[in-house]
């Protein structure tokens, strides 16, 4: 593990330093990344080394933790713990420094050094099997493409099957999840191009049988929901049908043949085009419309499956994608695991629009390269006009009552038609999407101006913190290797720690709902002049330094932390540039547990039929120690995430309901039923 480590560091250090230029280095051509050299006392210095000039010998002498490098400048010659190493350029001496090209810094260390965008994969061939073995990932599959170049680079890590000794390639077929949605986009903007479908007419003029009951909406209206709302995250419609998403043994074609009328039956957690809500429900509803009015089949599984093979992976030549496993697939096929040599069993998703994809490396840099050539099909012809594709990478804007327009709880996002915009705490903005299931996880990342993507998939729950991390940070490399730039925002150089009043502090103090988290957070302020964050870990408090610019920071990590108004609540954001909501503010008023509570308190489990599954399968409900009833979700691949709970009668609450009766106590979420064990 520490060569694996040294070499990890090695290379992060070269592509910081010429990247960000935090040492000497220069271009011998000015056209082209791949002349850029690197001072080498400069980089071995910085790493933590040594350099000697051996003037007898006319040679460098430079040692890093265990190892020895010599080289001889003006020549190709190198030598690593007396090993002899053939570099492609010469050592350069100038103005009595010594310059290696970057990509032979990268061969001295052990890297493989691809033709294109060397620095990119030897990130990856080298992070990737470390990052493996720190999240107890069995595989993983990777692609990275550039669209401009005509290059794609594509492999396998790990075990599809651990136990048969099968490794994963990039032919290897792993669930996707939601990467499914762009998809079925791509299938309603094919109708549209046809004139079949109109992106602003409601749904139901194409299914006039979808809508509410009257007496359950409240919300909204079923009626004013339009294709491009659905598109977009804006149509308010509840997020999630539950019973019979997930089944295990085979496919439930009967949730795609009952799902309008199922979710008809719900009602509308928001009015249409008031706030961004993701929503898997909404692309379900799509793929519901392509098969119904784009096919003959009698049933609408069958329906979407076959329309999105004639018309989506036949064109465009991705040979093993499906949203239905057949026989053919079975042999590609990776096996779920919950950790490295846990395999468990297989679960369908049968919400196939939404979240059913399964494909492999090969094939979706087969997509990466059509999409970021604006529908562009390899051989001739279109998968879809290049103004459709740019539809669809056109942020969307609604006229939202929230001035919060995040639509996921982690990143500042804005959906595009299908994709989906997001900026990192650095500042980056990349499109794509993302996908996660029980056991498979996944990413695709594009970056438009450079034509660069991205794709990365795992076949574990240990590995859901990864997949997006890993998509996102190659491609961040991949444009700075290939531009020798990235499109971030300037920081402010002027910016330093400063006192506050007391008074200031003390109107940040409160308890805040931490988004995705598993509990809640209570901001205290201090007397010396900083807020103490209790929550974040037990028996520990983060401590925020005031800056002035408004923002505080944690010093250990740099994290900057930010608390802004918002719709007359408090907010917090984090990074330098505002980029991610990470809590909001909890009224202790309106959501300290009501009086008799106590009789819903518990341990929920979801109730199925046989075959079935879901990936939530317990609620505990609960009173904590400052009095908030809270609801804690716990999910099949790992997370467990708690919400205030906000009481609407003895029995309803903002989000579901309870009852009780001969068989016990219940709780109602979406169409899902919860017993609680007594």
């Amino acid at each position: 593990m520490k060569k694996i480590t040294k070499k990890i560091a090695a290379l992060l250090l070269v592509i910081s330093l010429i990247l960000a230029n935090g040492i000497t280095v220069f271009a011998a051509t000015s056209d082209t990344m791949e002349d850029t050299h690197v001072a080498i006392r400069a980089f071995f210095e910085s790493a933590g080394g040594t350099v000697q000039w051996d003037a007898d010998n006319r040679r460098i002498i430079a040692t890093l933790e265990d190892d020895t490098f010599t080289l001889y400048p003006s020549t190709g010659r190198a030598y690593r713990n007396g090993e002899a190493i053939t570099l492609s350029q010469p050592v350069i001496m100038r103005d009595n420094v010594a310059y290696i090209f970057a990509n032979d810094l990268l061969v001295l260390f052990g890297m493989a050094v691809a033709d294109h965008l060397p620095m990119t994969i030897a990130t990856a061939t080298d992070i990737i099997p470390a990052i493996m073995e720190g999240f107890e990932v069995p595989g993983i599959t990777i692609a990275i493409v550039d669209a401009q170049e005509g290059f794609t680079w594509a492999q396998g890590f790990g075990y599809a099957d651990s136990a048969a000794g099968i490794p994963v390639d990039e032919h290897t077929l792993f669930q996707l999840a939601s990467i499914s949605k762009p998809f079925t986009a791509i299938a309603v903007m094919q109708l549209v191009e046809a004139g079949v479908v109109d992106l602003d007419s409601p749904i139901t003029t194409y299914l006039p049988e979808f809508s509410i009951n009257p007496d359950l909406s409240g919300l909204g209206n079923y009626e004013n929901i339009t294709v491009r709302m659905l598109m977009s995250h804006a149509s308010g419609i509840q997020p999630d049908l539950i019973t019979g998403m997930l089944s295990t043994g085979d496919y439930y074609t009967g949730f795609m043949d009952n799902f309008l009328e199922n979710l008809s039956r719900a009602y509308m957690a928001a009015p249409e085009e008031t706030i961004f809500s993701y929503a898997n429900n909404a692309f379900t509803l799509l793929g519901y419309l392509v098969a119904a009015i784009a096919t003959d089949y009698p049933s609408i599984f069958d329906g979407f499956v076959s329309y999105t093979y004639e018309n989506i992976f036949t064109p465009a030549g991705m040979e093993l994608s499906t949203f239905a496993l057949g026989e053919r697939h079975m042999p590609y096929l990776s096996q779920s695991y919950a950790s490295a040599g846990v395999q468990e069993d297989f679960v369908f998703i049968n919400a196939i629009p939404t979240g059913g994809l399964i494909s492999n490396a090969s094939d979706m840099a087969l997509f990466m390269h059509i999409i970021l050539n604006e529908g562009a099909l390899p051989g001739g012809g279109r998968l879809l006009s290049a103004n459709s594709v740019r539809q669809m990478f056109t942020p969307q804007q609604f006229n939202m009552a929230s001035g919060i327009d995040y639509m996921f709880p982690t990143l500042n996002m804005q959906p595009g038609l299908g994709f989906i915009f997001s900026t990192g705490l650095s500042g980056f903005t990349h499109s794509g999407h993302g996908g996660n299931m029980i056991h498979f996880h996944s990413y695709m990342a594009f970056d438009l101006d450079s034509g660069l993507g991205v794709f990365v998939a795992v076949n574990s729950i240990t590995g859901m913190p990864i997949a997006g991390d890993l998509a996102q940070t190659f491609l961040t490399i991949a444009v700075q290797e290939k531009t020798g730039t990235l499109d971030v925002p300037a920081s402010d150089p002027t910016v330093e720690p400063m006192e506050v009043e007391f008074d200031i502090l003390q109107a940040l103090e409160g308890f805040y709902v931490q988004v995705g988290g598993s509990e809640f957070m209570h901001i205290v302020a201090s007397e010396d002049g900083h807020l103490y964050l209790h929550g974040m870990a037990p028996d520990m408090a983060l401590t925020l330094l005031p800056l002035s610019d408004g923002s505080f920071v944690f010093a250990d990590t740099g994290l900057r932390f930010w608390f802004e108004e918002m719709d007359g609540s408090v907010v917090i954001l984090l990074g330098e540039f505002q980029t991610m909501l990470f809590g909001s503010e909890l009224n202790p008023d309106l959501f300290a547990a009501p009086e008799g509570f106590e009789q819903w308190v518990g341990s929920y489990y979801i109730q199925l039929a046989p075959g079935h599954t879901s990936n939530p399968f317990r609620f505990d409900v609960g009173i904590d120690d400052n009095g908030f009833a809270y609801m804690r979700i716990n999910t099949r691949n790992g997370l467990s995430l708690i919400s205030a709970v906000i009481m609407l009668d003895d029995y309803s609450f903002m989000g579901g309901s309870f009852s009780q009766d001969e068989d016990g106590t219940w709780l109602f979420i979406a169409d899902a039923r919860y017993l609680r064990a007594e």
